[in-house]
């Protein structure tokens, strides 16, 4: 049994698909199939259950998954300690931050932590919860800060390190945004959508149905940060963005219109069991753990 055949296993366990599975991996989906057969003939049953929607595990797939993610996650801790360890760096840790976390002060502080370990290496990964969960399994990443979408993992901590503020944001020359005083204020405003504010709906929805204001229809939509504040900053397009994404923006305005409702938690995110060594103290300490 090799250690890449378990990694190749639980990419098509997260991923529920084969093709998705091999493109994620950069592998070709023979290549993936083949890895996978000889670990399904050296353990002696089969792994995955396939149907029209995709690719399921099995009975012994379901057994083993969590072993696999162990395996996995302690080789790679394991290749980081041997690495420093050699001198070849003297210290490493992958850090994912989502794009509200990494514009928050907590974004701040890891900046700051690097400053105090000029030594270590800090890779930082962007991302969602729902990749960061799977790359924590793999071992790809250390910890995750971001706000939480998805559906809590059994193997993953929460610890809530932060309350983010939202608001609606528009260029600075804005008059419509300047003006406002409520929501009530911005009827027939044109308005850019994102996908980041899904935990906001129903208060988002709740504070416009009180206003008697239609919800925001998509002028433009788009999962892209950098370009919202672009097209903020050149149009009298209006968006519903955090405060700290804004605040530092000169070319932007940010309005609390929301009455103090509009408020999402940012966790910090690491997997049960994880090793905490005193570099891992360390990081916890300076983002204001508890752990």
């Amino acid at each position: 049994m090799e250690l890449r055949q378990l990694a190749h296993f639980l990419a098509v366990v997260d991923a529920g698909s084969l093709t998705v599975a091999a493109s994620r991996a950069g592998l070709t989906q023979q290549a993936l199939s083949k890895s996978l057969s000889r670990l399904e003939a050296e353990l002696g049953g089969k792994l995955f259950e396939r149907s029209a929607r995709g690719m399921a595990p099995s009975r012994l797939g379901e057994a083993i998954a969590e072993h696999a993610r162990q395996v996995v996650a302690d080789a790679g801790r394991l290749r980081h300690a041997a690495t420093a360890e050699l001198g070849l760096q003297r210290g490493r840790l992958v850090i994912g931050l989502s794009p509200i976390a990494a514009a928050s002060r907590l974004g701040n502080r890891v900046i700051r932590f690097a400053e105090h370990y000029p030594r270590v290496r800090i890779d930082v990964e962007s991302g969602i919860d729902k990749a960061f969960v799977a790359a924590l399994h793999r071992g790809e990443i250390d910890v995750a800060i971001s706000s939480q979408t998805a559906e809590q993992s059994d193997s993953v901590l929460l610890e809530q390190l932060a309350v983010e503020k939202w608001g609606v944001a528009g260029c600075k020359d804005n008059a419509l945004l300047s003006a406002a005083t409520s929501i009530a204020d911005l009827a027939g405003a044109r308005w850019i959508i994102g996908r980041n504010t899904a935990l906001l709906d129903a208060q988002i929805g709740e504070t416009f149905t009180t206003a008697g204001v239609a919800l925001p229809q998509p002028g433009l939509m788009t999962t892209s940060v950098l370009f919202t504040l672009h097209a903020l900053g050149c149009s009298s397009y209006l968006a519903i963005l955090p405060q700290s994404l804004c605040e530092d923006m000169p070319g932007l305005q940010w309005r609390d219109l929301g009455a103090g409702a509009w408020t999402t938690p940012i966790y910090l995110m690491r997997r049960k069991r994880s090793l905490i060594d005193d570099l891992m103290r360390a990081l916890l300490r300076e983002l204001g753990s508890n752990a």
